[in-house]
This record gives structure tokens, C-alpha cells and sequence, in this order.
């Protein structure tokens, strides 16, 4: 009997502390308008709070979506077909422009509604606006207003200057956040610093109360052959390897790499371990991981390759690569192993459920962009 009660008082413990953080979260928010100036990478976090990227602003907001919808059952759950054909066009409509003024930077599927949130960029150059848009499974659409919205923000201090550029003239400020993750309480967000080793790796608690940290990080490309401290994540996602919590990490042309979060201390430079060069000549855009069976696999999508699947086992115990391979062709690939997935055209995915993914697909033969399902099954 007592282990009864106080089984029970704990369940009850947990509970409040649940509300009691949500409750914190909840009032973290205030209405109002959020002076987003870009939107780009976006996230969930807790009681489907939606943070989303600035870079031009150097800021990233966590707003309320205020999204109860239930999530979908039955013949409501995507199928086969595709959830929107042309859905630059479509949102075009939304919006009141062409499908050649709109860019869709990250697709995100709601937590509890299942509805896909799209961040958008609206025109171009100095009139370009930032958007936020969402789908349901039925693909109809709907534009998030963001004239009166619950939100908060938090501030990058040391951001690229607005008008720094690379050696090859392109906007550094463009990458201060180049994608963001929520795990455990914490807001991971990746891009360029204006600090001497500009790659960097930032987290904000969530609420926004707390004190940020920022490491540097350094990695060796192999296929550049050399370390590297200046080109920023592409993109990214907390995930527990050996029962220790790190960062996976992709970059332009393709290393994968991995840093233990407890390596990540406020000030410190960090080194990542290049786990597996993915082929030169490709930009990895996005991530998930699944479960298949009893196997867990990592999910990579390419601007210029087929999807990509590793198993996460292979990364337990996988060697360094610190060794130049100048002698790689474009394409050829070192370390841990992966296995080529139908999947080119592919922009942006999110896991639906725990039988769907839902990406952002380029039609090879149209050019037309559509939101499509794809059965884990298939993967």
C-alpha cells in the first residue's frame, strides 16, 4: 500500500511539474508583433510552441501557432497522392503573387495537429517578406498571421555584420542561423558568428530566461583536406549515441559529424568527429531520424544526390577520418556506410507519423514543387 501511494504521489509530481513548465512556457509569450525581417530553419518545442529562424535580424522567436486541431485518423491521414501539387503556386495564390516569387525555406509537422507548417519567403531582394503558412492533411492552406501573435524572443549578439560577405561575395548574415533543433529543454541553433572560428553552435534554454551558450567548432572535410572552423552546419539533430546525448551534424560537401553535448561548455572550441565523407559537390538540406523494425536510421536529403540512409548503429564505434583522400572523386565517399534511396528533389522533410514522412518534393520533369507523402516502409 505504501508503495502504492507513493507511486502515486511521484505520478502526481510529475504532473505538476509537466503543467508547471508548460505554465512558465505559456507565459514566456506575450501578444504582439514579432519584427521578424527573414524566416527561415524552424522547429517544435514544447505544447507546440514553433520557433523560428531570423537570420537577418539575428534573433530567433518562439511563437504560439495556437494550433488544437486533433490530429487526423482514418481516410484523414495522407495517402498516396500527393498533399499539394505545385505548392509554390498554391501559396502564391495565398499570398497574392506569382509561384516564381515564392520560396519555401523548411517544412515542420506539427506535434499534436499533425498540420505542416511552411516558413516562406515572399519576393525578392529588399522587398522580400517572410511568411508563415501551414497545410492540413487535405492540403488546404491557411497563412498564420503575425500582426498580433503570442511570442517571445531571443537576441544573437554576435552575429555576422549585415554587410559581411564570403570570399565568394555572398552574405554572411545570411547563415547567422542556418538551422535549429529543441531537445530537453534546449534550443540548438547552428550558423556563423562574427567571432575569428565563425562556425558555431549556440542553445538557448527555452524559456527565454535563462543564459545562452556558443561554441565554436572545427571539423576536418575530407575531401577538402583540412580542418575547417568557417563553413556553418547545413543541417543538424540532437540524437543519443552509446546512451550519450550529441550532435549530428552535416555539411556542404558532405562530412558527417558528431560532438558530445558535454563537450559544448559556454566559450569552448570544439573539435567534431568526422564520422563519413558523403561525396563533394552536394549541400545536405535535411534530416530525421525513424525506427524501422528494431533499427534506427538516419535520414539525410542532398541537393544534388539521392537520399541517403545510414544506420545508426554503423556510428557506434566508427573511426575518425582525419586523413586527407585528395585523390576522391566527386561523389566518392569514405567512413560509415550508407545506403541510396529514390529521393532526388527532395527539399525539405518532416516525420509525420510513425508510418509517414511528408517532404517537400521538386517534380524532375515539371519543375512544379509538390507536399507528398512517403511510407516508412519504403525506406
Amino acid at each position: 500500500m505504501r508503495l502504492n501511494r507513493f507511486g502515486l504521489l511521484a505520478g502526481l509530481l510529475v504532473v505538476c511539474l509537466l503543467c508547471l513548465g508548460s505554465a512558465l512556457a505559456s507565459d514566456e509569450l506575450k501578444p504582439g508583433k514579432p519584427d521578424l525581417k527573414s524566416i527561415g530553419a524552424m522547429t517544435f518545442g514544447p505544447d507546440g510552441v514553433l520557433f523560428v529562424a531570423d537570420s537577418q535580424g539575428a534573433a530567433v522567436f518562439a511563437l504560439d501557432v495556437q494550433d488544437k486541431a486533433a490530429a487526423p485518423s482514418g481516410d484523414e491521414v495522407p495517402g498516396r497522392g500527393a498533399i499539394i501539387e505545385d505548392v509554390e503556386a498554391k501559396i502564391g495564390s495565398l499570398l497574392g503573387t506569382s509561384a516564381d516569387n515564392v520560396r519555401i525555406n523548411e517544412l515542420v509537422v506539427h506535434p499534436q495537429s499533425k498540420r505542416m507548417y511552411m516558413s516562406v519567403t515572399r519576393g525578392q531582394g529588399d522587398s522580400a517578406m517572410p511568411a508563415l503558412v501551414r497545410s492540413d492533411a487535405k492540403g488546404n492552406l491557411e497563412e498564420i498571421g503575425l500582426d498580433n501573435i503570442p511570442f517571445a524572443k531571443a537576441s544573437i549578439d554576435n552575429a555576422p555584420a549585415e554587410d559581411a560577405k564570403d570570399r565568394r561575395g555572398r552574405s554572411l548574415r545570411a547563415n547567422t542561423i542556418s538551422d535549429v533543433r529543441f531537445s530537453d529543454g534546449v534550443l540548438y541553433v547552428a550558423g556563423l558568428s562574427n567571432e575569428e572560428f565563425a562556425s558555431s553552435l549556440r542553445r538557448i534554454p527555452y524559456p527565454f530566461k535563462g543564459e545562452s551558450a556558443s561554441s565554436t567548432l572545427e571539423i576536418f572535410h575530407v575531401a577538402h583536406g583540412q580542418y575547417e572552423t568557417h563553413a556553418p552546419i547545413r543541417t543538424f539533430m540532437p540524437f543519443n549515441l552509446g546512451g550519450e546525448p550529441h550532435i549530428l551534424a552535416s555539411y556542404t560537401c558532405t562530412p558527417l559529424v558528431a560532438f558530445p553535448v558535454k563537450d559544448l561548455a559556454d566559450g569552448e572550441h570544439v573539435k567534431g568527429q568526422t564520422m563519413a565523407e558523403l561525396g563533394a559537390g552536394n549541400t545536405p538540406l535535411d534530416m530525421v531520424t525513424y525506427k524501422k523494425g528494431d533499427k534506427t536510421y538516419l535520414l539525410l536529403a542532398n541537393s544534388n544526390r539521392n537520399m541517403m540512409r545510414i544506420n545508426v548503429e554503423d556510428m557506434l564505434g566508427a573511426p575518425s577520418l582525419t586523413e586527407p583522400m585528395e585523390d576522391l572523386d566527386i561523389g566518392e565517399t569514405r567512413g560509415v556506410p550508407y545506403k541510396s534511396l529514390p529521393g532526388a528533389g527532395i527539399l525539405h522533410l518532416d516525420v509525420y507519423n510513425d508510418d509517414l514522412f511528408v517532404m517537400l518534393a521538386r517534380d524532375t520533369a515539371s519543375g512544379k514543387l509538390n507536399l507528398v507523402p512517403r511510407p516508412t516502409r519504403w525506406m
